[in-house]
């Protein structure tokens, strides 16, 4: 029998694909960051995200509010990805009936205060009980500014990769705490990761930039994901990624590679992005005014191959993948 380990997370994905009717008001379905709806003159953005307890937190170690937090941002993140702006959520939580009411309170206090900070709402949702671990399971609907959202399609050959932010921290920090040490400025983005919103409508105004997601996964899968999108391959400059110094720092005492963390860790939530390269120094120029962001070019696509290398070497799909 065929099981989902065999296939793995995405190969389920487009299984399911598939399956699924197709309708005239969905744009773009299955397989990006969040689906877009065209309603009218409007072009609506959707997405969901479950946290689980034990598998994308540990309440050993987290805050009820941090968990709700994560939960929020998370989902946020997908409406980033797509240079969207959040209006509201709908929010599904299964929990066993003895979890304490203040618990929960806070839970979904965290919850509240991302979505508040983007000008977003939660309206309603489920709650019900369960004898499994504690769930969330967070919808967001967004809508584009205007008549342009970013893909993970639309990289062209010979545009350079870019990345917002640092990358390793949250990764970083989940090791710390499974090895009992709480490193603040690590754990801090493990637990409170802040999705990208602005940045990510300003880079979708910009017609240099063609495609764009988040780093969720580790930014060699999810700059695959953009690079098989566009049918393209993808070269990525290991010198080029920027070490924060506290990673750095926690690596060395550690005795870890901070680039392994960088390139294979995930839940940064950072932007990864697409642009023509003649119109790079500007663009970068223009970014830098507009936010302090730290934004950093690190790769370039090509179309003489498919997939993702480091330093022109092929390597094996590294990053997080449910049921594998």
């Amino acid at each position: 029998m065929l099981t989902v380990r065999d296939v793995g997370e995405f190969g389920l994905i487009d299984r399911i694909a598939g399956i699924l009717p197709k309708s005239p008001i969905v744009v773009d379905g299955v397989g990006d960051d969040c689906a877009v709806l065209r309603l009218g003159e409007r072009l609506l953005l959707a997405s969901c995200d479950q946290s689980i307890d034990n598998v994308h937190f540990c309440r050993a170690n987290i805050a009820p509010d941090d968990i709700g937090w994560k939960a929020a941002a998370t989902a946020i993140s997908d409406i980033a990805a797509m240079g969207g702006t959040p209006l509201f959520g709908l929010v599904a939580l299964s929990c066993p009936a003895d979890t304490g009411v203040s618990y929960i309170e806070a839970l979904y206090q965290g919850l509240a205060n991302v979505f508040s900070q983007y000008g977003a709402v939660i309206v309603g949702g489920d709650t019900v009980e369960s004898d499994g671990p504690l769930t969330l399971d967070v919808t967001v609907v967004g809508e584009v500014r205007g008549t342009r959202c970013l893909r993970r399609r639309g990289a062209l050959a010979g545009d350079v990769l870019a990345v917002t932010g640092h990358l390793g921290l949250a990764a970083a920090g989940l090791y710390a705490l499974e090895h009992g040490k709480d490193v603040p400025d690590l754990t801090q983005r493990q637990h409170r990761p802040r999705p990208r919103v602005r940045e990510g409508q300003w880079l979708s105004a910009r017609p240099e930039v063609h495609s764009m997601i988040d780093v969720s996964d580790g930014l060699l899968q999810d700059v695959g994901h953009l690079a098989r999108a566009s049918e393209l391959g993808v070269d990525i400059d290991p010198s080029a990624l920027p070490v924060a110094e506290a990673l750095a720092q926690y690596c060395q005492q550690a005795e870890m590679d901070p680039l392994e963390l960088i390139m294979k860790g995930g839940e940064d939530y950072e932007l990864a992005f697409s642009m023509d390269c003649s119109r790079c120094a500007e663009t970068m120029a223009a970014i830098g005014n507009e936010f302090r962001t730290l934004i950093t070019v690190v790769g370039r696509f090509t179309d003489e191959w498919a997939g993702v290398r480091v330093n022109g070497v092929e390597l094996e799909e590294a990053g997080y993948q449910h049921f594998r």
